[in-house]
């Protein structure tokens, strides 16, 4: 009678051991996933930021060229100008 105890008290307690160690693989399986998908998240955002300083990189280019235009016409305006007076 005490020997069939205590098999069953050593089978539960192996059941009760497995189970735990199953249960703390899910876990760390679960963080892992979650801190990936953080990972993804922030690659994610990093790459649109930097296609956002592409494009505002171009149209700050363009701008300048645009002023550069605009300083070569006023230029011109104040030549035509001064030869008028």
């Amino acid at each position: 009678m005490i020997g069939s105890t205590i098999i069953i008290l050593s089978v539960l307690g192996v059941i009760f051991l497995i189970t735990e160690i199953v249960l703390m693989g899910d876990t760390q399986v679960q963080k892992a996933k979650a801190k990936n998908e953080k990972g993804e998240a922030y690659q994610k955002q990093a790459a649109d930021a930097i296609e956002v300083q592409r494009e505002t990189a171009q149209l700050n280019e363009k701008l300048a060229a645009d002023m550069g235009e605009v300083k070569e016409r006023l230029a011109s305006i104040e030549r035509i100008l001064k030869e008028v007076e």
